[in-house]
């Protein structure tokens, strides 16, 4: 059988189980009847209405607090960047006092960068600046 025909069976296969373990189901149990006026307008009425509401703003909730959370987490790794290129671009500096500002706020980086980003930077201070100074970065 094909790949496409395993692919329709299936659901198909699903749908007569189903109904079956319904007939069978149906057949065995009594019938479900709501002759209490109370669960009757319960069911049908406002009550269940308010309920669907609930269980469905919750259902949309998570997908729009995930959205925000990744956009927020972006946004933070961006400015970590642009941090992050100002530093490296000052390592190279001519200026004693640039590099050692920029070494001071590559330390501060350090704190917040993945693996690679940590041996990045220090690498990149490695050949900028001498050895001397990566050691400092990683030993702070």
């Amino acid at each position: 059988m094909s790949a496409r025909g395993k692919r329709v069976a299936w659901p198909i296969g699903v749908g007569l189980v189903g109904v079956v373990v319904g007939f069978s189901g149906r057949s065995v149990l009594p019938p479900f009847v709501l002759d209490d006026p109370f669960w009757r307008a319960f069911w049908s009425g406002p009550p269940m209405a308010g309920l669907f509401a609930i269980v469905a703003a919750a259902i949309a909730f998570y997908p729009a607090y995930r959205s925000t959370r990744i956009g927020r987490e972006n946004a933070a790794h961006e400015q970590w960047w642009k941090r992050a290129e100002w530093a490296l671009g000052q390592a190279g500096s001519d200026n004693q006092t640039d590099r050692e500002v920029a070494n001071d706020a590559l330390v501060a980086l350090l704190s917040d960068a993945t693996e690679t980003e940590g041996a990045m930077i220090v690498r990149t201070i490695e050949n900028l600046q001498g050895t001397g100074a990566a050691r400092c970065l990683t030993e702070k």
